[in-house]
């Protein structure tokens, strides 16, 4: 699979999909939750890599992975 071509239904990502979209509840191998992060949640959208501009006025609906480079911590 292309990840590049990944799309919403597919939960899980085989690699990291750097500078590529990353929804919500996506998740692939190179999760690394958020310090907040419950242990039992394990989400795209709390992801250390995964930017969806929460420092921002307005998060984004689909985030950009910059793996391996960390956006949050």
């Amino acid at each position: 699979m292309d990840n590049r071509s990944c799309k919403q239904g597919e939960l899980f990502l085989s690699a990291p999909n750097t500078e590529g979209n990353v929804w919500p509840r996506q998740l692939c191998s190179a999760f690394e939750r958020r310090a907040e992060t419950p242990n039992e949640v394990r989400q795209g959208w709390y992801c250390r890599y995964v930017d969806f501009h929460l420092d921002k006025p307005r998060s984004l609906d689909v985030g950009v992975c910059y793996w391996p480079k960390k956006i949050v911590s």
